[in-house]
């Protein structure tokens, strides 16, 4: 009879996204993964088969969990332009403010991981088409209000919306004040209007 397990998986997935998020796949050892959930070596591979596939899954949680995010905004009750203006404001003042500033997990693992890992790259390239899909509908409907400048394609848009955005929050690592961060996302949506 199979011994069931005696752990929150959810829980020590959560610990594993945050272990990695924090030090990076590479940089985050097994001994690490250890102490941040409390399992043993063995149980952490009997439950997720090794580290990559533990990455793996606390990538696609926290891509998950980022997904909600991005479709409150995009997709939500506001108007195109303010949908995508709190969008942004909330990624940066989310990654701005905490400590240690950590980046973001989904640009970290871009940098680190997807030019020699072909799963992770795969991963990372059907979210960037979903959330830029998102960007593109919403600056469409705000093109269509007259919110949005009409001189170039929503899809077009959206690709350099998405780049500055993410270097904004590549940024947001390091030593520039959050009330920079946010003065740039602002710049991002003039350059769309």
């Amino acid at each position: 009879m199979a011994r069931l397990r005696e752990f929150d998986t959810d829980a020590a997935l959560d610990s594993a996204m945050q272990a990695f998020w924090l030090r990076g796949y590479e940089a985050t050892s097994l001994a690490d993964l250890m102490a941040a959930t409390g399992l043993k070596k063995g149980s952490i591979y009997k439950a997720f088969k090794g580290k990559h596939s533990l990455f793996m899954l606390a990538l696609r949680r926290y891509l998950d969990e980022s997904n909600v995010c991005h479709r409150q905004y995009l997709e939500g009750e506001l108007s195109p332009r303010d949908g995508i203006s709190q969008w942004m404001h909330s990624i940066i003042d989310k990654r701005g403010r905490e400590q240690p500033r950590r980046g973001c997990l989904m640009l970290n693992s871009l940098t680190e991981l997807a030019p020699h890992d072909e799963a992770v790259s795969k991963l990372l390239s059907a979210h960037f088409g979903y959330v830029q899909t998102l960007l593109s509908r919403a600056i469409s409907q705000g093109q269509s209000v007259g919110e949005f400048r009409t001189d170039i394609p929503a899809e077009e848009l959206s690709l350099l919306a998405l780049n500055l955005l993410h270097g904004i929050v590549t940024r947001s690592k390091g030593p520039t004040p959050l009330k920079d961060l946010q003065e740039q996302a602002e710049t991002v949506i003039k350059v769309l209007v």
